[in-house]
């Protein structure tokens, strides 16, 4: 499988002392090389994105504010996401790998990438999150007469605001997404309620997760959920995208997901009915863990076994408990009793 990747992208980078490190991206290069895993890494596919791209998503006043700040280097996005220097240029950096990443997927059948700043929404941005890579890419795929249903799988801890605002009213565009409930965790949005707006309804999916949920929960969101509402609605292209914030040891989450679990939210992507499939990485801000949780969904994503042992990064995996279990299957019968006006499920 293609891995698409160029050292520009390391340029994403918020600076000492932020969550958020440019240097996860090629030190997750420098490991699998090191591995010698079977992914071949080649650089960004067709032009940068142009101003008609990303205009297509956000709106003109929020880009132009986005350029200011950058070239003035001063100011804020949002409450928890500063202005660093060349910001405008690191963002469209961004932009590039996933819109490479879906080019390639779209004449291979699949490609995995780096990009997924979901909390960026048409006029505003924030969550580390400055333009929206993922829907910019959606859209382009669309525009350009590639495909014509997308579904985008949001595997992430954090809830997606900014792509389910973006297509909160569109039934062309499927958003699905697993996170942590977001009564306990940002942006604060998310809730099974949440399903869409005008031709948008029930196109929207929010499976939020009690803190503590781990594969099991995971999979009966997945199996109940998540793969016969994507597999009924048939899309051309799948867009997943997360990382390894889900993992019990990540310090920003409380989620109690395992490598293997993460191994098998790519093999789901995989698996999943779509003719085109991109997986886009991103989240993670444990450096001991992330390089691990990434390659566990990517190796799940190529259909490749685990090449390690979980344990022995690991270490005691913690107990996803009995209370969790039912607590998980309340909140996803409740997403249920929900999308079942809209969709199929058992």
């Amino acid at each position: 499988m293609k891995l698409i990747y160029s050292p520009f992208i390391s340029s994403y980078d918020f600076g000492s002392g932020h969550p958020f490190r440019g240097d996860r991206f090629p030190s997750f290069i420098s490991f699998i090389f090191r591995r010698r895993e079977p992914f071949e890494v080649i650089g960004y596919l067709g032009d940068p994105p142009k101003l008609d791209d990303l205009t297509a998503v956000h709106s003109l006043k929020y880009l132009e504010e986005l350029k200011r700040k950058s070239y003035m280097n001063y100011g804020m996005i949002s409450l928890d996401t500063p202005v660093f220097k060349d910001m405008w240029e690191a963002a469209l950096n961004l932009v590039h790998s996933s819109l490479s990443t879906v080019r390639v997927a779209l004449k291979d059948g699949s490609a995995a990438g780096f990009g997924g700043a979901h909390h960026a929404s048409i006029g505003y941005g924030g969550g580390f999150c400055l333009i929206n890579d993922i829907a910019v890419a959606a859209r382009w795929a669309q525009r350009e007469g590639k495909v014509e249903s997308i579904a985008i799988f949001d595997h992430d801890a954090h809830h997606g605001n900014g792509t389910m605002d973006i297509f909160y009213e569109d039934d062309t565009v499927l958003y699905v997404s697993i996170h942590q409930d977001p009564t306990t965790i940002y942006p604060g949005v998310g809730f099974a309620r949440q399903v869409g707006k005008g031709k948008g309804e029930g196109f929207t999916v929010n499976i939020p997760l009690p803190p503590g949920a781990g594969p099991m929960s995971y999979s009966m969101a997945f199996e109940e959920i998540v793969r016969p509402i994507i597999d009924s609605f048939n899309p051309d292209l799948l867009i997943a995208h997360g990382g390894s914030d889900p993992h019990f040891l990540d310090p920003l989450t409380q989620l109690y997901q395992t490598l293997n679990g993460l191994w098998s939210i790519g093999k789901w992507v995989f698996e999943l009915k779509a003719k085109f499939k991109a997986e886009l990485l991103i989240s993670g801000y444990n450096p001991k863990i992330r390089n691990w949780g990434w390659l566990s969904i990517l190796r799940g994503f190529s259909n490749m076994k685990m090449s390690y042992n979980p344990l022995d990064v690991e270490g005691e995996v913690p107990l996803e408990d009995g209370n969790i279990i039912r607590r998980s299957k309340l909140a996803i019968d409740d997403a249920k009793g929900i999308l079942s006006k809209y969709w199929k499920l058992s």
